[in-house]
Formats: structure tokens, sequence, C-alpha cells
């Protein structure tokens, strides 16, 4: 049998050359190619290979033949770290396609691409699947047991390939870690320089665990501080540009922050719903730091605009996408949360009670628990469905936590689990219903996280 030990000496041991010196490897697709952001009529599209090179993306309908494909060529440079972000347009509506990558004198990968109703239709029913916190690896650098039931991933694939509905992911946050040094090693921590976070992200992209499920469906994607940077990680991360730079690189969300507002929040719409992704890392004050007036997560910027987009949005639900909880409760720098900013979210549930603004729901991870809280304000409620962890040691839902009158006792879940949301019915009845999966793909709770009514 081998030992942890074993083990950990062969993570720590660099590949040996397996070529003559001088000869280099024919370039290959490095992982899986991962569909993003997509509307009806485009799709986005995340490429690697394991060498600079140039190649072409055919794609075609899926009930039809390659040999009509239409055809884009591809440049996957070393200063890009051999990845690309494809933007294929001209697609049509509520359809399927196929696509094929081919890189010159190398490797070539396959899958499917779709693209959403097209607007004015009436909203379909459709499943949204969602996962936090994802360590890839069974032991901490240090030898410590921290990730398990990797199957989830398998798990989720699974069932995607079943579903009878159309569907996307929103990972929410902690989807790799950078992880600290190891002293055991003698290893630097992989958020201490952009190699070695560039050194990670392409790690885990091509672990053979993850491309199953990547392969298996369209995938949006926010960050919290464990791929941002250091375990708690806050505004004064010497490194956060070079993060931000890899994280869209990696992720083809819609574009993400703006020139004045670095960052990766964004916003999208599909059918009758809008999701409005939030950064909680790049602008965040200290989660220690003392209670005072002007102690932010988001920043006064950023929040100013999503109070606009959510005056502005037209649609039936709004989701509001974050990595830290939104409702929990705590003593200042207890756990991570909005609790410990407590003027910044006052402010913005005041808001949401001044406007009245409907069918917003939140959704969020981190916590290595999964958590239900609800909010009531007169007629209206407000629904968090916290999510967490997929693969990541398990936190115990502590009392102090479970005291928190929004906390929904039953669905506190202490083991790796993923969620859904089912977006389905008609008019008036139209909903989202939230559910939470362990990870052999048990059904543990059902809760209505929206209505449209």
């Amino acid at each position: 049998m081998t030992s942890r030990r074993d083990v950990l000496k062969s993570a720590a041991l660099l590949p040996l050359a397996g070529l003559p010196v001088g000869v280099r490897a024919a370039p290959a697709v490095a992982g899986t190619p991962l569909a993003g952001h997509f509307t009806h009529e485009s799709a986005r599209l995340w490429l690697q290979a394991t060498e600079e090179s140039k190649g072409t993306l055919n794609w075609w309908p899926a009930a039809g033949n390659e040999a009509d494909a239409r055809t884009q060529p591809l440049a996957l440079a070393k200063v890009s770290g051999n990845c690309t972000i494809v933007e294929v347009g001209g697609l049509r509506p509520a359809s399927a396609y196929r696509y094929r990558v081919s890189l010159e004198g190398g490797g070539s990968a396959a899958g499917t691409l779709r693209t959403a109703p097209a607007p004015g239709e009436a909203p379909r029913d459709f499943r949204v699947y969602l996962g936090s916190c994802a360590y890839t690896e069974t032991y901490t650098r240090g030898g410590n047991p921290y990730g398990a039931n990797h199957h989830i991933f398998n798990t989720m694939a699974g069932r995607m390939g079943e579903d009878a509905l159309p569907h996307f992911m929103l990972w929410l946050g902690d989807n790799l870690y950078l992880r600290g040094p190891s002293e055991t090693f003698k290893q630097p921590a992989e958020y201490s320089t952009p190699a070695h976070m560039d050194l990670r992200y392409r790690e885990v992209r091509a672990q053979l665990q993850l491309r199953r499920l990547f392969a298996a469906t369209h995938h949006y994607a926010i960050w919290d501080d464990h791929d941002y940077g250091p375990n708690n990680g806050d505004k004064s991360f010497d490194l956060k540009d070079e993060s931000l730079r890899l994280f869209r690189a990696y992720w083809p969300n819609p574009p993400m922050g703006s020139a004045e507002l670095p960052g990766t929040w964004c916003r999208f719409v599909h059918q009758d719903a809008e999701f409005f992704l939030l950064d909680d890392r790049f602008n965040r004050d200290p989660e220690k730091a003392p209670p005072d007036p002007a102690k932010v997560m988001y920043g006064r910027a950023q929040m100013e605009w999503l109070r606009r987009s959510l005056r502005e949005s037209r649609a039936t639900f709004k989701l509001v996408v974050g990595g830290s909880q939104f409702l929990s409760a705590g003593k200042n720098g207890e756990h991570s949360g909005w609790h410990s900013y407590p003027e910044e979210r006052d402010d913005f549930l005041a808001f949401l009670d001044k406007e009245r603004i409907t069918g917003v729901a939140l959704l969020s991870g981190d916590r290595h628990n999964t958590q239900f809280f609800t909010r009531k304000s007169g007629d209206t409620t407000l629904n968090e469905f916290s999510c967490s962890p997929l693969t990541s040691k398990i936190s115990k839902v502590g009392k102090a936590e479970l005291d928190n009158p929004r906390v929904d006792r039953e669905c506190s879940v202490e083991t790796q689990n993923y969620g859904t949301l089912e977006f389905s019915g008609e008019g008036k009845a139209r909903k989202v219903t939230a559910r939470c999966f362990d990870s052999d793909g048990k059904l543990l709770w059902t809760r209505l996280l929206a209505g449209a009514g």
C-alpha cells in the first residue's frame, strides 16, 4: 500500500523529461476546453495548449456534418499561457453545436456548445448547478487530510448527462486552491509569484477528475480567497492584479470589471433570470479590522453598480452571487461573511426594502458547510442558498450560527455536497426551486428560493 508520505514525496517531484534534449513535443490540447458564457447567438470557449501553437476551431450544428463546419483560426501564445478565449458567433437560438479544436502538428479535442432561446420568447424550464470549495487533492502540502469525496465531480457530470433540462454550472468561489507554503518540502506558497499561480491554474485545469464535468455543460464562476490569493485575502494582496489577469484568462465569463473598477464582477441574462456576479476580494477591507462605517467588502463603486443594475433589470428573477455569505451572523472578524461589514450590508438591505425590487435571491459559498437563510421584511422574503463544499474539508455549523434567526436548521449540511436551482412554471406560477445533494447524488433537501408572484 502506498503511504501518505510516499504520495507527498511523489507530488513534490518534478516530472522527468521523456524526450531527447533539443526535441520539442508536439503541441496538444491541455485539459478539456471549457464552454462559458452563452447567449441566443454566441458562446465563449476557453482553450489551452501544452505549447505555443496555432490551429483552427471548427463548429457545426449537432445534427449536421463536420464537412459543413465554419472555421476560425486560433493563436495560443506563450505570453498568454498558451490559452485563449474564443467568441463563437453567428449561432442559432436554442440550438446545439459540435466543435473540434485542431492544433498545427499536434493534438485535437472535440466537444459541444449550445445557445439560449431567443429574447422575447416565453421562458422555458432550465437548471443551474452550484458548488464551491473544490480542493482537488486529498492532503494539504503539509500532509494533513483536507479533500474528500472527489467522485462528486463525476456524480455531477453524470446527472448533467441525464438531465432533460438545459443547464449550466455556477462555480461559487474557491474553484481551485492557491495553496500556502510547504515547510516539509521547502516549497513557497502558490500565491507567492505570478509563475506559481499560473502553474497551479495549469495543473488543476489538466486534472483528469475534472474533465468529464468541464465537458458536461457551460460554466460561469466567481472567486473567493483561495483562488484570489492567501487565506482571507483582501485588497492588500500584492499580486491581486496578476491574480485578476489569470482569473480572466481561465474563466470564459462575460466581460468582467471595467477600466475604472477592476475586478471579476459582471452580469448576464438567461431567459427570465439575471445573474449579478460580485467580486468580494479585490476591494475588500481586512475581515478582522475593527468595525467602522467605512469598512467594506465590495466597495462603494461596486455596490452602486449593483443597485443601479437591479433597478434596471427587467428579469423576473435576480440572482445576486458572492463568495462570502450575505445573511450570516457572528462577531466582527469571526468566520468570513458580510456580518463583519454591517454598514455596507445594512445599506444594501435597506435599499431592497425601499425599492421593493421583486424576485431577488442570494447565492454564496465559502463556509465548508451548506446553509439556507431567510430574511423577512414586511411582506417580502429574501432567501440565500449558501452551498459548500464540493470536496474541501468540512466545518461544523456552530451553535452561534444555528442561533441566527435567519437560518433554516433543517438545511444545514455537514458533508461534501452540491446544489441545483430549477427554474420552472409559467406566468405567476414561475418559481426557482433550490435543492441540495450529497456527493453520491442523494437529495438532502428542497426549498423555494424565489417566486414570480
